[in-house]
């Protein structure tokens, strides 16, 4: 059998290795995952619950129920003041969804896209899959703060170049992008007339303002502009497949069409299930925003506390992402968490060449699980560096 290039040459990604050896083994406290530890909130249950009651449990418009689509627009709008119309609405099958069908309307064989790393695999995965090349531009570290290369971007783009890819707040540096890099690549974007994909998925969980400004505040017409989003990480969704994609209406027509033969449309009741939690949950948000924000100051003076690791504060989202100095071999380290320390964290180079060096640990977990993942891991690197 032939089988396709693009998907033979698929890595599994180190952080599910590791994963798989935690679950494998008996008392292994798991902060590798990147995602609460809290089940969904009771009134957002109860609402997928009555809507399948009432009836939501057929097929919708590929690109989800006008009301839901609305609900996402009016969100935008409340929370980044900028206008939508339920036509430049996209719902996916979780943000994943929403990435793929970007990356497979945009690029193709010949084509590359640029993606600033370190960051999650799915954006060089997508780009891969759909025949084209990512280039991965990292990050500079600047003191305790990582910030945008812009020479590297622009330098990094040929006639070839069909998209820019970014994610802020960040998975897995916690970076929050400055509103003059946002500018800078919406202009890059409008010279090589490029889309501009933006994930913004964390836009609830910065710990510097409520939320963090979209991209789109510099293209509000979104002529390049094509941002994606869910409701995973803001309301405890994870395991409920729901997200967007916001863009002008010609891409967002293309991403529907395809849409329709991939995954049709996203499952009737949670987004009935969405809208409520638009309407309902701005006090969830805050609670489970003050939570991280805590938990995020436990890891920070854990983790410096550790001799011969330094790390970027996290801005926003719910990682930790600290550099170990010395450290050349990420995966071999996050084993020897796992089987020796008893402690599941994720290779920094789960998430490009550029994060080697780096582990990644997901703060989003219960102040218990967190106190015993950090004293295992200060225990292991002490002992180590002895």
């Amino acid at each position: 059998m032939q089988y396709r290039r693009e998907v033979l040459e698929v890595k599994e990604s180190p952080m599910i290795q590791i994963a798989a050896l935690a679950e494998s083994l008996p008392d292994v406290v798991k902060v590798c995952y990147g995602e609460p530890d809290s089940a969904t909130p009771e009134f957002i249950c109860r609402a997928a619950y009555e809507a399948s009651l009432a009836g939501h449990t057929g097929y919708t418009h590929t690109a989800g129920s006008k009301e839901f689509r609305e609900a996402v627009a009016a969100k935008f709008h409340e929370l980044q003041g900028m206008p939508c119309r339920g036509s430049e609405v996209l719902g996916t099958i979780g943000a994943s969804a929403g990435i793929f069908l970007a990356a497979r309307t945009c690029t193709g064989p010949g084509d590359n896209a640029i993606v600033i790393a370190p960051t999650y695999a799915i954006f060089a995965t997508c780009v891969e899959m759909s025949g084209g090349e990512a280039r991965l531009v990292p990050l500079l570290r600047d003191g305790n703060r990582f910030r945008l290369d812009l020479d590297r971007v622009r330098a990094a783009i040929d006639k070839n170049t069909r998209m820019l890819i970014v994610n802020s707040p960040s998975n897995p540096t916690g970076w929050v992008i400055r509103p003059e890099e946002q500018e800078a690549l919406v202009e890059i974007a409008r010279q090589h007339d490029l889309v501009l994909l933006s994930d913004e998925v964390y836009e609830r969980l910065s710990f510097e303002q409520e939320v963090a400004p979209s991209i789109a505040r510099f293209d509000e017409k979104r002529e390049h502009v094509l941002v994606v989003n869910s409701l995973s990480k803001t309301y405890s969704m994870t395991g409920w497949r729901l997200g967007w994609a916001i863009g002008n209406e010609h891409i967002i027509e293309l991403m529907t069409k395809a849409a329709e033969f991939i995954t049709s449309n996203p499952p009737a009741p949670t987004q009935q299930a969405a809208i409520v939690a638009f309407r309902e949950g701005e006090a969830y948000v805050r609670q489970i925003r003050q939570e991280y924000a805590a938990r995020r100051e436990l890891v920070m003076k854990e983790l410096s506390s550790i001799p011969g690791i330094s790390l970027p504060v996290p801005g926003g989202a719910f990682y930790a992402f600290p550099y170990i100095e010395g450290l050349r071999d990420s995966t071999t380290l996050a084993r020897q968490l796992v089987t020796e320390a008893g402690v599941a964290m994720t290779p920094g180079v789960a998430f490009g060449p550029s994060g080697e060096g780096h582990i990644r640990l997901c703060f989003a977990a219960a102040e218990k699980t967190l106190r015993t993942a950090l004293d295992r891991f200060k225990k292991f690197m002490i002992q180590r560096k002895g």
